[in-house]
């Protein structure tokens, strides 16, 4: 018989932990020193929460791919830099700014793009996902806009969109019914 695998077992350390950093990385990559990162997660903190910037680098190092945040560190010769970022949102191939990603399931994952085309571009490969319903939203700048649609009609939806608000700032699909201002609230982008 096989030992069972503890960490399998074992709750996420710091539960909290990537809800937070994904808000921080809404508006897109953030860079600076971990002591930083720990001051500006601050506002974020629900217990249990890393005790010190050096426990926040170790789950960086160790946990923060899994939950869908990409982590570059480098030093200047006086300090250790990180720079993190969205990771890539499980999309193999498609034309998606490198801060896309997915957020946790509790907070509704989603597909980011970056224009029209993208989107477009990758169609096939969200048909393969066999979604029945998707929401789709688009942001202006000043303005959210969402609507959930059969899975089959967006082709078409984005075609009709994209002839009329050609340039959003980012175009996101979500699976299912998603109430986008809970999720993507204006001013968080």
């Amino acid at each position: 018989m096989t030992p069972l695998s503890t960490s399998a077992a074992m709750p996420p350390r710091y539960p909290h932990l990537p809800g937070a950093l994904h808000r921080l990385l809404e508006a897109g990559p953030w860079q600076g020193t971990p002591t930083e990162l720990y001051a500006t997660l601050e506002a974020h903190r629900v217990e249990p929460w890393p005790a010190n910037p050096v426990s926040l680098s170790l789950w960086l190092k160790h946990h923060a791919k899994a939950h869908g945040v990409q982590v570059e560190a480098h030093h200047t010769g006086e300090r250790r830099v990180l720079r993190l970022a969205r990771g890539a949102n499980g999309l193999k191939g498609a034309t998606i700014p490198a801060h896309s990603g997915t957020i946790p399931p509790h907070t509704a994952a989603f597909w980011s793009f970056p224009t029209w085309a993208a989107l477009l571009e990758t169609l096939p490969r969200l048909e393969g996902k066999h979604l029945e319903e998707v929401t789709l939203a688009f942001d202006l700048g000043s303005s959210r806009t969402a609507q959930t649609i059969p899975a089959g009609w967006l082709p078409q939806v984005v075609e009709r969109w994209a002839a009329q608000y050609p340039q959003p700032r980012e175009v996101r699909v979500y699976p299912g019914v998603v109430e986008v201002s809970t999720v993507w609230p204006l001013g968080k982008g």
